[in-house]
């Protein structure tokens, strides 16, 4: 599932986690946001990031009747 935690500290400081996102999606999901918010003065990232998104795709057989 994801997640994004926006904290805001009492400075104003703002910082975004973002949860069960893999690869560089969590910096596409997250940049509207950083845009609106102004300047990104630090940027670190955890495991996920360096792993790979993996696509899951379904197909269903359908018989018409």
């Amino acid at each position: 599932m994801q997640q994004i935690e926006i904290r805001v500290d009492r400075d104003g400081n703002v910082t975004v986690h973002v949860e069960g996102v893999k690869g560089e999606e969590c910096i596409r999901i997250t940049r509207t946001l950083e845009e609106a918010l102004g300047s990104v003065t630090d940027r670190s990232f955890r495991a996920e990031f360096f792993e790979e998104q993996v696509l899951e795709r379904t197909a269903e057989k359908v018989t018409k009747l």
